[in-house]
């Protein structure tokens, strides 16, 4: 998945990270909001991501199309340049993710090669 914002925790994760907004490239190649997850991650891999996220924030949505208002209120944006790997049970009818899980960030991987297959 490609990560193309995050939302700031609330309780326990205040002041952090709290979910990744993620996508990946249709057949035209234009990123595709898929969903977000915010479990599955370790207390250090949260600092380390959000400080490689502040990094290359960007001031508009890489997203072609809607994303969630509940998600766009409070979205920190960034360059759609790190790719991740999440676990889900399955894709729901309008292409998001149902249930998932952060597996870690793909450094192997290029953001242009995550279509969905």
């Amino acid at each position: 998945m490609v990560i193309g914002g995050w939302v700031p925790g609330q309780g326990r994760r205040s002041g952090a990270l709290g979910s990744l907004l993620l996508g990946v490239h249709d057949a035209q190649g234009a990123l595709r909001y898929s969903g977000h997850v915010g479990t599955g991650f370790t207390d250090t891999a949260l600092a380390q991501l959000q400080e490689q996220l502040e990094r290359i924030e960007t001031a508009v949505s890489p997203f072609a199309g809607a994303v969630p208002r509940e998600y766009t209120r409070h979205a920190r944006w960034v360059e759609p340049v790190l790719v991740g790997e999440v676990e889900h049970r399955q894709w729901t009818a309008d292409g998001r993710l149902r249930h998932p899980s952060w597996r870690g960030l793909r450094p192997d991987r290029d953001p242009g090669e995550v279509v969905r297959v």
